[in-house]
């Protein structure tokens, strides 16, 4: 790996993914209708560190989503400890999808990473997104992202946008963000000279990058 890499891609390694107490529903809208989930909820660090790590099955039309609200840098996401192959949503502050990863490899410490930052990651079980047709800039609803857009209108003093207004990216343009970035186009791998497999136990959600 460079060291320009190593210096400047400042990735953050959210384990791919703990029974959660908290839940609650999510919607995806595709062409083909309303995907409806019942989500586990990861915020604090502990849940995004833990995430679905050692689970032997995860339910039908069940999944996990992470909040990635205060996380500042782009995230990358891994399979390690995670027994489950998972399809994976990147979904931006709109409730809009821009990149997925589908059938992540169960125990892989390969980094996988999205062109830009997401406001939130949704784990389902491995092919879901084939199973109902979820495609890139399909629609997201979670209270995730209605928390998160309400208060970002109330620090600028506005009003939020009608669901119309919020909803008027289209399909095309959202594809057309979401080409990879020279620097998530060579993504860091554990066995790389220079950047050595994380430890358990080094893992933190704000603090661990990819460098020296």
């Amino acid at each position: 790996m460079s060291k320009f890499l190593k210096l400047f891609l400042a990735l953050i390694v959210v384990a791919g993914c703990s029974p959660k107490e908290n839940s609650g529903n999510l919607t995806i809208s595709t062409e083909n209708g309303d995907v409806r989930y019942n989500v586990e909820e990861a915020q604090t660090p502990e849940e995004l560190e833990k995430g679905l790590m050692n689970r032997d099955s995860l339910a039908a039309d069940s999944g996990m989503i992470f909040n990635l609200a205060d996380v500042e840098n782009q995230v990358a996401m891994w399979m390690k400890d995670t027994k489950i192959p998972l399809d994976m949503l990147f979904v931006n502050s709109n409730g809009r999808i821009f990149f997925i990863e589908e059938n992540a490899t169960p125990m892989s410490e390969e980094l996988i990473i999205a062109p830009e930052p997401a406001l939130a990651v949704i784990e389902l079980n491995a092919g879901d997104v084939k199973k109902h047709g979820i495609k890139i800039g399909d629609t997201v609803k979670h209270h995730f992202f209605d928390e998160f857009n309400k208060k970002v209108y109330e620090d600028e003093g506005k009003q939020p946008p009608r669901e119309e207004e919020s909803n008027s990216v289209s399909s095309q343009e959202v594809q057309e963000d979401a080409q990879p970035q020279p620097a998530a186009a060579e993504p860091a791998s554990p066995s790389d000279e220079g950047s050595p497999a994380p430890q358990d136990g080094e893992m933190n959600k704000t603090e661990k990058v990819l460098s020296e």
